[in-house]
């Protein structure tokens, strides 16, 4: 798999219009068909992929939904080179934030040519950053409607000195947030 900054992953991609209408029980996202019954709408969903167990379920879900709804699916891998893999970096020897970013694009590839992403219209971009800081950015230029992800694996201690990333992205996201089990 070629590995492109998300920006160009975006500018090479040609957009999927549908007009198909999603009935789904997961979202607060509702729109009025002519028959005047309500309908769960998404066109465009995001998954932000860490290369977690939880992020291959929220990518199992978030592909679901995609092909439930005949929707694009922006699939975000991020190699963190934030908090403890800075730390981890830093400290020398192995070369932490390389090794997380092979087994990202390992994992992202497997799911390109699987069953999972098979008749989903999905676009793979992978970046290094902070987490939060990388999933606003690209919600705020591919403007999801729903964005997918798996719950991060911190410890207590790590939420309470950094915040939760779920919690930040519930106050800045302009769309839904549906985090997977």
């Amino acid at each position: 798999m070629a590995t492109l900054s998300w920006k160009n992953r975006l500018a090479a991609h040609q957009p999927f219009h549908t007009t198909r209408v999603c009935v789904s029980h997961v979202a607060d996202k509702t729109t009025k068909r002519q028959m005047g019954a309500e309908h769960v709408v998404y066109r465009k969903i995001m998954l932000a992929h860490d290369g977690s167990a939880s992020a291959t379920t929220g990518l199992r879900q978030a592909t679901a939904l995609a092909r439930l709804c005949q929707a694009e699916l922006y699939i975000l891998g991020i190699v963190p080179t934030s908090g403890g893999f800075a730390i981890a970096q830093a400290a020398g020897g192995a070369d932490v934030c390389g090794m997380k970013r092979r087994m990202i694009e390992q994992s992202l590839s497997e799911a390109d040519t699987g069953e999972d992403c098979q008749g989903v219209n999905h676009v793979i971009a992978i970046c290094e950053g902070d987490p939060l800081t990388e999933i606003l950015a690209y919600a705020k230029e591919i403007k999801p409607d729903l964005v997918v992800m798996g719950p991060t694996d911190r410890s207590r201690f790590t939420r309470w000195f950094t915040g939760s990333t779920s919690s930040a992205l519930l106050q800045h996201l302009p769309c839904s947030l549906l985090i997977t089990a």
